[in-house]
């Protein structure tokens, strides 16, 4: 029988050469032919030695290059010699010698020890014999590995079927099975003969990790485009609810910014900044194979977070996911076609894996608190501050009037010595968090399942014991013909979400409240209104106490269906597969307003109670046949895909405000109202179908070549501009696998460079803008019916917005890819702008939706620097940096001066800017704010008439300047520590000005960092201009003025420890005595510490007005049975 000898590099995931099999009774005696080899090497090392004999005979060998680095000078000169021989040669005299482990393969080990071997045969009475079969995680048998008794030279290597005999095994020893494609385990023997099936977890190098891309997988090593992962293993370490803000900082182009720190509320996300003037930035959100949402009208009525919408992300279970892929250039996204133009976002769940079945429980509870608060100003403070203003206006004897009391009962009615620190009170409670998940998976060859359950609760930081609950479940089922040629997998989550936690956010008032306000309750519970003397009835608060606010009920339910189903049937080279998805996420909401949240001055006034009532269903429906080629072509690897795309998103939503209802305990009850106040419904539907086809080729592992394209239909387009057509080229070259550079494998272990060059649509301009619309009049109905008005007039003339996307690259990997860097240039422009223009007046009321040859781009450049720092037994250190920098400009834009864009200058950005005044500090003579003119004078108003930017003559970039993120993960034995950082250069909205009237106007307190630098009087030098209560002299316009000036934005950049994680797994024997095969405890902590100079809240969300993102820090427990 003809034998090759081989070394495949393809193959080295399955295989190792034996590592502690040093002394065993070796089966390889057999004469082994082959072809003649001709071979000519001088002083070089063994192993290379042994592969390129390979490329002359073709055998498959198997070997361990620490077995072989001793043997560095080898020299061998051959000449139509038999395999046979040559191995003798290179092996025997070194103490080498080589086993068949399967058809054509061979493995190369040392000697065996014949003092073990008698040592082993003379305490045979005390030993025994152990069988066992060793399979990966799909139960495919493991050749070549290592069975080692622990603390001696005793072991075997496994067979072809992953089996094992090993003679000699003391009852109470263990087993190191080992292989150096997996992972390393320890079996305790415990007197059994057979040990059965031992399951391998398999060791992926960094490069060759799988990578969930679009319609199908790759690795880093062989990925032609530009993908971000974020896996399972990231996500567990965070307490978060909501799945994107594990993104936050670790994915080089993405920007995930929350609006609250509110559970359900919106959150922005970008890739690589915004290439459009006017259509959507979002990309496109997948689970599983499904469309999915990723806003959500609001569902309450009111103000607050959650009065701007939600994200319906907040509905999936973080714990539910396996990885999450961020597709980013043409070569991963135009597939997509113009749903992928500002980059995909796909989510991937668990599902159920072969093997034994484990379960899995994880329970965590914790404390969620504000984590900053701004200094404001204390009773003392404010007192002076309203009673300069006064003085300032001449009006400091209303005070010694008691009718002014009405008008100023902070001054004259209230305690003047209390003290209450709103921010404490109101947004200073510490939250409770609770997070509980189980998981049972396993499975055959013929069928895996995951089944999980989650619970999940967060109360708040304001004051109450309204709470955000919610549970759900996962399933994941994968059945398989015994020939393994048909597969079915069905996967679903299903979540439900119950909220009472108000729609009205309390923050605002925990800052602008009077420092010297009374208390919100009276001692027996009840609300304190706080009522004037002299009449009783009214209260001398300037907006209801919040302790009223409490009083009116409130609920949100959300339940969200997932579900998708893949089959597939196998025929290599050829496969047939379909994607179907389903998704429904269905919400309702209820607002009451009881008459107890009045003062009592209204106590009888029925008609006040009101009760607001929403409904909110969202369906996504998508089907994706697919036929895909996957085999040799010439001498490279081919992947061939062809299919279609077919999906249906309809949103519904229902809104009803009733009022007039006879008792507070009615408010349920739609039919114990009198009147409806307000009534709305609307429906859209949106219908988009594909044809899509990619190819992609290897050759020798080092040239690859991908190309996509698709054309794409849109109901969002009128007749004849339906359809568009997409499509990108990516190619890369593995250079470090070139024979010049293979030399220095140890300095240059890894190199490529790719390129990436596409094109995508955008449709992302709402429903139905093409058809003439119609919106209902509300106010002044005629003869009590209702009116409708014009919104626009038909026009089906628009089409496909453009982007094309350019992308090079290049990856390298030093040191055997302890050291991997990656530098990324991208460069995005979009053109055929859809611009919704405004009717002139004389046409009436509406907008007209229309492509103008604007030309936008988005260039940057993405670093990423993984670097293994310490590895050794016990010890091991990395780091993973990635810094992003984004500009964006407008390049063309024909007859811009006549636009709505006219503020936009060609060359500069086109978002993320803001045009200011230029402010010229506190006028001396008059105290108030004044600023400079574009011809350089000193002027009380900066208004001018001058098109189109009327005196802001100053830009301000606010879009970040540089932002990212650093990872540090430490273990030492069975302790873990990661420490993730996230930073951001930008600047932000000067929280001084934010409080929405001047200081002194009304009873609203001010930050305290202006108190003591106003002007006071004439010729005073101040920051700040003087304490006033009137807007005569211009007071407010110059504030609001100055708040929109140079001045009202400053520096925002910030260094957050986002993410800190640490755990202990108890040792193998505690784990044992426990009977469990996993024990972990662990803290976490997110949103801990934030370094720097921005004073307000939070210099992310930068609002005085909404919650900022909570510090979170939870303890837990997890458990494997």
């Amino acid at each position: 029988m003809q034998k090759n000898v081989k070394l495949n590099r393809a193959l080295l995931y399955c295989c190792m050469v034996v590592l502690f099999s040093l002394y065993f009774k070796s089966y390889a005696a057999a004469p082994t032919q082959g072809k003649p080899v001709s071979l000519t090497i001088k002083n070089s090392s063994l192993a290379e030695v042994l592969r390129q004999v390979s490329k002359k005979s073709g055998l498959y060998i198997y070997f361990q290059d620490a077995d072989l680095e001793a043997h560095k000078n080898v020299t061998i000169d051959v000449r139509n010699k038999p395999v046979e021989s040559v191995l003798h040669e290179l092996l025997d005299g070194r103490g080498f010698s080589w086993v068949e482990v399967g058809e054509n393969t061979i493995a190369v080990k040392k000697k065996p020890d014949p003092e073990l071997e008698r040592r082993i045969e003379g305490d045979s009475v005390s030993t025994i014999t152990v069988t066992g079969k060793v399979v990966d995680e799909k139960g495919e048998p493991v050749i070549g590995a290592s069975i080692a008794v622990k603390g001696s030279k005793n072991g075997t290597i496994t067979s072809a079927d992953g089996a094992f005999l090993l003679k000699g095994v003391k009852d109470n020893s263990s087993l190191i099975i080992s292989n150096i494609s997996f992972l390393t385990q320890e079996i305790a023997v415990k007197g059994r003969t057979s040990i059965g099936s031992i399951q391998l977890k398999e060791y992926v190098g960094v490069l060759d990790e799988a990578v969930v891309i679009a319609y199908g997988q790759t690795t880093k090593r062989f990925a032609t485009g530009s993908v971000g992962v974020l896996r399972t293993a990231d996500i567990e370490k965070q307490p978060v609810s909501n799945p994107l803000y594990a993104l936050q900082g670790r994915i080089p182009g993405l920007i995930v910014t929350p609006t609250s720190g509110l559970p359900g509320a919106p959150v922005t996300v970008q890739i690589r900044g915004r290439s459009s003037l006017n259509a959507g930035s979002e990309p496109l959100f997948i689970i599983d194979g499904v469309p999915y949402n990723n806003s959500m009208s609001a569902l309450v009525v009111g103000v607050g977070a959650l009065g701007l919408g939600m994200s319906p992300l907040n509905f999936i279970n973080p714990s539910d996911i396996e990885s999450i892929s961020v597709l980013k250039d043409a070569d991963a996204t135009a597939i997509y076609g113009s749903r992928g133009a500002n980059g995909v976002i796909l989510i991937t769940t668990k599902k159920g894996k072969y093997g034994v079945t484990k379960v899995d429980i994880n329970i965590q509870q914790g404390i969620s608190q504000v984590a900053k608060r701004i200094k404001t100003m204390n009773t003392e403070q404010y007192l002076a501050m309203r009673k300069e203003a006064l003085k300032n206006d001449g009006l400091i004897d209303r005070l010694n009037d008691p009718s002014f009391s009405e008008i100023y009962p902070d001054l004259m009615l209230w305690d003047q010595s209390r003290y209450t620190d709103w921010q404490k009170v109101l947004i200073g409670n510490n939250a409770s968090y609770t997070n509980a998940q189980s998981s049972i998976t396993g499975g055959t060859e013929v069928m895996q399942y995951l089944i999980g359950g989650n619970y999940h609760r967060e109360t708040t930081v304001f004051p109450g014991e309204n709470a955000n609950s919610r549970g759900g479940g996962h399933f994941s089922i994968t059945g398989n013909s015994n020939d393994k040629k048909f597969s079915a997998t069905l996967t679903g989550s299903y979540l439900a979400s119950k909220s009472s936690i108000p729609p009205t956010d309390f923050t605002n008032q925990a800052i602008t409240n009077e420092p010297n306000a009374p208390a919100g309750y009276n001692p027996d519970g009840t609300v304190n209104w706080a009522l004037f003397p002299a009449t009783g009835i009214y209260t001398t608060w300037q907006t209801p106490p919040y302790s009223a606010t409490l009083l009116n009920p409130y609920e949100l339910k959300i339940n969200n269906l997932t579900t998708s189903t893949e089959i597939k049937y196998q025929f290599r080279p050829v496969m047939l597969k379909v994607n179907a998805g389903y998704n429904e996420i269905r919400g309702n909401s209820f607002k009451g307003t009881t008459i107890q949240s009045f003062q009592p001055a209204y106590a009888s006034f029925n008609f006040l109670r009101n009760a607001a009532y929403s409904d909110n269903i969202i369906r996504n429906i998508s089907v994706e046949p697919q036929i895909s080629y996957a085999g040799d072509i010439f001498k490279g690897k081919a992947d061939i895909l062809i299919g279609g795309s077919f999906q249906s998103n309809t949103a519904m939503t229902n809104d009803l405000i009733l009022f007039d209802f006879p008792s507070d305990l009615l408010l349920k009850s739609k039919s114990a109202a009198s009147s409806v106040q307000y009534k709305n419904n609307t429906t859209s539907q949106y219908k988009y179908c594909a044809v899509f086809a990619r190819i992609g080729y290897n050759l020798n592992g080092k040239y690859l070549l991908n190309i996509n394209a698709r054309r794409d239909g849109s109901s969002r387009f009128g007749p004849g501009n339906q359809f568009g057509n997409f499509g990108s080229i990516g190619a890369a070259w593995v250079f470090s696998d070139e024979e010049f550079i293979k030399i220095n494998k140890s300095i240059l272990s890894f190199g490529k460079l790719r390129l990436s060059y596409g094109t995508a649509g955008n449709d992302g301009i709402g429903n139905y803008q093409y058809l003439e619309q119609y919106q209902n009049i509300l106010a002044n109905p005629y003869q009590g019916a209702m009116g409708y008005q014009t919104t626009g007039l038909f026009n089906p003339y628009y089409h496909w917005e453009t982007s094309r996307k350019l992308e090079m690259a290049l990856e390298i990997g030093t040191l055997k890819d302890r050291i991997l860097l990656t530098a990324n240039y991208y460069r995005h422009r979009s053109d055929n702008q859809l611009i919704s223009y405004p009717y002139p007046s004389m046409a009436g009321y509406g907008s007209l939706i229309k492509n103008l040859p604007a030309l936008t781009q988005n260039s940057g450049i993405e670093i990423i620097l993984a670097t293994t720092n310490i590895k050794n037994k016990n010890f091991s250190w990395s780091a993973n940096l990635n810094v992003t920098v984004n500009r964006n400009k407008l390049l063309k834009y024909p007859n811009l001066q006549n636009s709505a864009f006219a503020q936009s200058i060609v060359g500069q950005p086109f978002w993320g800017f803001v045009d200011v005044f230029k402010s010229a500090g506190v006028d001396p003579i008059s105290g108030l704010y004044q600023f400079q003119s574009q011809k350089g004078e000193v002027v009380s108003n900066p208004n001018t008439s001058d098109f189109p930017k009327y005196g802001k003559d100053i830009r301000i970039v606010t879009a970040p300047k540089f932002y990212g993120g650093l990872l540090n993960s430490f273990t030492f034995k069975n302790l873990s520590l990661d420490v993730f950082i996230e930073f951001k250069k930008q600047m932000g909205v000067n929280p001084l000005y934010q409080v929405e009237v001047f200081p002194g106007a009304s009873r609203m307190n001010q930050p305290a960092e202006i108190f003591g630098k106003q002007w006071k009087k004439e010729g005073d030098v101040a920051m700040y201009q003087k304490f006033t209560t009137t807007s005569a002299e211009g007071a407010y316009d110059r504030y609001s003025y100055y708040a929109n000036s140079d001045k009202g934005f400053v520096d925002a950049t910030f260094i957050r420890f986002k993410n800190i994680s640490l755990s202990y797994t108890l040792n193998e024997n505690i784990r044992r005595s426990l009977h469990v095969k996993n024990l972990r405890i662990y803290v976490q902590g997110q949103n801990l510490w934030t370094i720097t100079k921005y004073d307000g809240l939070d210099p992310e969300t930068q609002s005085l007005s909404f919650l900022p993102p909570l510090r979170t820090i939870t303890a837990g427990l997890q458990l494997g049975l």
